[in-house]
C-alpha cells in the first residue's frame, strides 16, 4: 500500500517504551 499527499494514514496500534498507543489518538490534530 502506498500513500499519496493528502491521503489519511491508516490507524494502527503499537507498543512503545511509553506504553501502547493508537496512532490516530496519539497524533490528534497535530498534522
Amino acid at each position: 500500500m502506498s500513500l499519496r499527499i493528502n491521503d489519511t494514514a491508516p490507524d494502527f496500534t503499537a507498543r512503545t517504551t511509553q506504553g501502547t498507543i493508537k496512532f490516530h489518538d496519539w497524533i490528534g490534530d497535530k498534522w
